[in-house]
């Protein structure tokens, strides 16, 4: 490993062979290496075969970065409208790879095989100026530094004046200065890191950074060895331990191998690497799938590289609902977790859906992560935790868990708002139902500001390294919701929220006027800016058909930031144009969505096992009897009344209620009828002080996700508002909407049920699934089919599973074990609740 090794902070080549005393003894270590250097040629490698075994073994990988000088020339044919990407494929095709002698063709094929292996990548490095734009003058890529990152995780990063050439290793007067992540400069080993990340992804303003071309790719590995084997020099210092380029100086033979250590010391080297497989480079990072308890669908895989690739993830899950938006996060997280990259995370999602969030993890990625409810951090129960799944935590203390579950709800309240932005910062922070971070009266005329939980995750930005945000309706009445969603994950400055309200409002255009035009290709060009050139002459002319001039010509106009190119745009031109930025916009970067359409492309294609069932909505209206209609018209009467009786102060409260009415009135009569029997106790209990209302637990399926209200409530402030209308409320009409529901026959809703299933099976469908709002209304439905002959009933609820026993009652069964017996055919209902 390589913190066993006296690394000095600095070496000169006064201390001897720079290659035998720094290079192979840090690359025989390494699983990763990321250079950048001003020039490079193969044969610094090849003087190194030992360390670049070592390399190999670990299943390591080099990233290397290295300078590519332009002419005046070739500037000048850049301003002229040529790409900065032609231009640069032009100047490496033009270097010679026709090796002058056997040693340098033995350099070649040691570079061909790492390339052809994986174990090496390489782009060109163009100096620009602030607008991105390549300078001529001589100006040079002239960085050199390197990182090496052990199977450990530990690193060390180096600073010098050497390019990655033979001469610089071997015979030019060059130093190395050594920073250890272990040492006293940990900081200045992940400045490098982030330095190097940056140009890699193409984010340095000061620097262009290409891939290089697959033509001169291609070119270099002609140079395979002709048995696709190791090379020679690979080859030679496996077997012999000669270590290559080290001229006239033998190589210390290596230890003989010690005996095989006993069982129980193997299994532990197992655990061991299993522990640090995670962190590895080549396939670590499907360790946290592997070792989780699902097997992914391909999109979900999909999702999770393009999240756990671009560290720190910061992204909008967007796909339908069902199809696993969890499993994608809880991959991300598995993976985050057992890799180390993030050792806080934060989980906030609405209460209702906690439990839910918490059993997937503990289920199916063995993360068994607390809940924290205002009070307590509750984990689920396990053995391992000897009791201790439940202890109480300061207000002030819940964030100093390295992973916390909590409720979207109850921080975004003032005081715990203030707490969690006053914690240490997160290294990731997942948001479900993110839409609920939203601004009131979105795109109307009375628009406010944002509600809570957009404020709050607005200054929560600043305290996280990684945010995904996830919901299947980012837009609930106006796109400025989605901008305020994307703006938290990070927009370009240019992309401001009238800019890209307009710029999706000339895009509608059929023929934009050239002004607009003009507005998209400024969008156009400050998202390449922070992305990288994402659009290709190749996609142009398969979005379009275009000729690859044509297509070359479109881009070269939408790049250009003069308007007189856009202006000579042909209209088959301007349509590709159109096309091209209708494809590139932030949405490409920072949205995933995908859809059930997909699936079934999957499901043909043969990439998924399971059929994936097509929709069909049918709306069923029923007609209420005489007898219900006039219970209907009592409550509405109720309802109209008692809010014109509130006064100012109380209407938003008795408002509230009355939309809990509504709702269960038309969810089912005996849901209605529970609401009033509680709220007559209340009254019944006040005895002439305050009502006591609901506790928080009940009245959790009454605060809905509502696309037409500007907040979700919490269960404490529902609670508060029920309160309040309860004391204006009467319980003379409570008493006479109770006897009106008493008097009604059973429910309409429940013989039409009952025949829409007989005619199900009838079709030859076996099993079907029957949702409900509201508890009341599904005990209601079980209690009334648990009778007919030949029925057998599941449920599933926010209380688990239940399941019939012996003696007519229910018992819990558990989720899991709900989900299994449905699955293997034991019910032929499944009666659920939407929480």
């Amino acid at each position: 490993m390589l913190a066993d090794h006296p690394w000095r902070l600095k070496y000169t080549p006064d201390d001897g062979d720079l290659i035998r005393l720094f290079y192979v003894p840090a690359l025989a270590e390494a699983e990763r290496y990321d250079r950048l250097t001003g020039y490079f040629d193969a044969g610094a490698l090849a003087l190194a075969a030992r360390g670049v075994e070592g390399l190999v073994r670990n299943r390591g990988r080099m990233r290397l970065i290295v300078g590519c000088t332009l002419g005046a020339d070739e500037i000048e044919a850049i301003t002229r409208g040529e790409t900065l990407r032609e231009q640069v494929e032009r100047r490496l095709a033009r270097l010679p790879l026709a090796p002058p002698d056997a040693e340098a063709e033995g350099a070649l094929e040691l570079l061909a095989w790492m390339v052809a292996g994986g174990h090496l990548e390489v782009k060109a490095a163009v100096p620009c100026d602030a607008a991105r734009r390549p300078v001529a003058d001589g100006a040079i890529f002239h960085e050199k530094s390197g990182v090496i990152e052990d199977r450990g995780g530990d690193r060390i990063a180096w600073t010098g004046s050497l390019n990655e050439t033979a001469a610089g290793w071997r015979r030019n007067w060059e130093t190395i200065n050594v920073a250890t992540s272990w040492g006293p400069e940990p900081d200045r080993v992940a400045a490098e890191e982030r330095n190097f990340a940056r140009l890699w992804a193409d984010r340095a303003q000061r620097a262009v950074v290409l891939d290089v071309p697959e033509a001169a790719r291609r070119d270099l590995l002609r140079f395979l060895p002709a048995d696709g084997g190791l090379p020679a020099r690979l080859a030679a210092a496996e077997g012999d331990g000669a270590e290559a380029g080290a001229a006239g100086e033998a190589a210390p033979q290596p230890a003989p191998k010690p005996p095989a250590p006993p069982a129980h010391d193997r299994r532990a080297l197992v655990w061991s690497f299993i522990r640090e497989a995670p962190r590895l480079a080549a396939g670590g990072e499907r360790v946290g799938e592997a070792t989780a308890a699902v097997t992914p669908w391909p999109h979900q895989v999909r999702a999770f590289e393009r999240l756990y690739r671009q560290w720190p993830p910061k992204l909008l899950i967007a796909d339908e609902v069902g199809l696993g938006k969890t499993i994608q996060a809880g991959l991300l997280l598995r993976q985050a977790w057992l890799a180390g990259r993030a050792r806080r995370i934060l989980i906030l999602a609405p209460r209702a859906v906690l439990p839910q969030w918490q059993l997937e993890l503990r289920e199916k990625f063995n993360l068994n992560w607390p809940i924290y409810d205002g009070r307590r951090l509750r984990h689920c129960p396990s053995p391992a935790l000897r009791g201790g799944a439940e202890r109480v935590v300061a207000p002030d203390r819940w964030h100093a868990e390295p992973a916390v579950i909590a409720s979207s709800q109850l921080l975004r309240r003032r005081d715990r708002a203030a707490a969690l932005l006053e914690a240490e910062p997160w290294d990731l922070v997942v948001v479900d139902e993110a839409h609920h971070a939203r601004r009131r009266a979105a795109g109307s005329a009375r628009e406010g500001g944002p509600n809570a939980l957009l404020r709050l995750l607005r200054a929560l930005r600043e305290r996280t390294a990684g945010l995904v945000l996830l919901t299947a309706t980012p837009m609930q009445v106006h796109p400025v919701e989605v901008w305020d969603l994307l703006s938290l994950l990070g927009l370009p400055p240019e992309w401001t929220q009238e800019a890209f309200l307009q710029f999706f409002d000339d895009l509608a255009e059929p023929s934009p006027p050239p002004a607009a035009l003009d507005r998209m290709a400024r969008l156009f060009q400050a998202a390449e800016r922070a992305w990288g050139r994402a659009a290709s002459g190749a996609e142009v002319r398969r979005l379009t058909g275009l000729s690859p001039l044509k297509a070359n010509q479109v881009l070269r106009a939408l790049r250009d930031a003069a308007t007189i190119p856009r202006r000579h745009l042909e209209t088959a031109e301007r349509r590709a144009a159109l096309a091209v930025l209708r494809a590139h916009t932030p949405l490409r970067h920072l949205v995933s969505r995908h859809t059930r359409a997909l699936l079934r492309r999957y499901f043909r294609d043969g990439l998924l096992t399971t059929p994936i069932a097509e929709r069909r909505v049918e709306d069923r209206f029923i007609d209420l009897s005489a007898a219900e209609r006039e219970v209907y018209e009592a409550v509405e009467s109720y309802i109209g009344t008692a809010y014109a009786r509130a006064g100012a102060a109380e209407r938003s409260a008795v408002g509230f209620v009355m939309t809990i009415y509504r709702r269960r009135l038309a969810s089912s009569f005996r849901a209605l009828r529970a609401t009033l029997e509680r709220h007559r106790t209340a009254l019944g209990d006040a005895a002439g002080g305050e009502p006591r209302p609901r506790g928080p637990e009940a009245l959790e399926e009454d605060v809905l996700d509502d696309a037409a209200g500007d907040e979700v409530l919490d269960a404490d402030e529902a609670g508060d508002r029920e309160r309040q209308a309860l004391a204006a409320a009467q319980r003379a009409e409570i008493e006479l909407l109770l006897a009106a529901i008493a008097r009604l026959p059973p429910d309409g809703k429940l013989a039409h049920l009952r025949r829409v299933c007989a005619g199900l099976r009838a079709a030859g469908y076996r099993q079907a699934m029957v949702f409900t709002q509201y508890t009341e209304t599904m005990d209601f439905l079980r209690a009334a089919l648990s009778a007919d002959a030949g029925v057998r009933l599941l449920c599933f609820s926010g209380r688990g599973g239940e399941a019939p026993a012996a003696d007519g009652s229910w018992r819990a069964i558990g989720r899991d074990e709900a989900r299994r017996r449905f699955r293997d055919g034991e019910a032929d209902l499944l009666l659920c609740t939407d929480a």
